[in-house]
């Protein structure tokens, strides 16, 4: 009995092995000689292929977005034609977004600015603060002032010698 279950497991071993290898060689042959080959009939006639919702949906099918891609955008079936490069360009955002830089990248390739409203005012009030004087309003000419200065000293306003 013990011999006969050695027999059964080494054929279902070898069984396993030559369908692996089957597969193997299909896999090999697909790539070597079929795939490029139907490629190039691929290639040929999608040539006049245009912009749709199916290739859309392909696409962002590719990028495998996550749930925050459906709270941006909403149903596919829903967007106007318009709208679907800003469509891909979110979805291949949320794609390089797991780390900053990549996000960054993207970005700066798409020439899509990062900068919150927040960001924009720090730097509007960092780039006007080192150009303009100080807030404090002045009046009269920015040159020194000529006579004496004991006719008017402006911090005893009204009061005279």
């Amino acid at each position: 009995m013990r011999e006969i279950r050695h027999a059964i497991v080494d054929i279902d071993r070898y069984l396993e092995a030559a369908a692996r290898a089957q597969q193997q060689h299909e896999a090999e042959r697909w790539r070597q000689e079929l795939r490029p080959r139907a490629i190039r009939s691929f290639a040929e006639r999608a040539a006049k292929l245009t912009w749709s919702r199916a290739l859309l949906k392909l696409i962002v099918e590719e990028l495998y977005p996550d749930d925050l891609f459906t709270e941006l955008v909403g149903n596919l079936d829903r967007v106007p034609a318009r709208h679907w490069p800003r469509v891909l360009a979110i979805a291949v955002a949320l794609r390089h977004s797991w780390r900053r830089d990549g996000l960054t990248r993207v970005a700066r390739r798409l020439r899509v600015s990062l900068a919150t409203p927040v960001d924009r005012t720090n730097r509007r009030r960092q780039r006007t603060s080192s150009t303009r004087p100080s807030p404090i309003p002045f009046s009269g000419s920015p040159r020194p002032r000529q006579g004496s200065p004991l006719r008017f000293d402006p911090a005893r306003r009204g009061s005279r010698p």
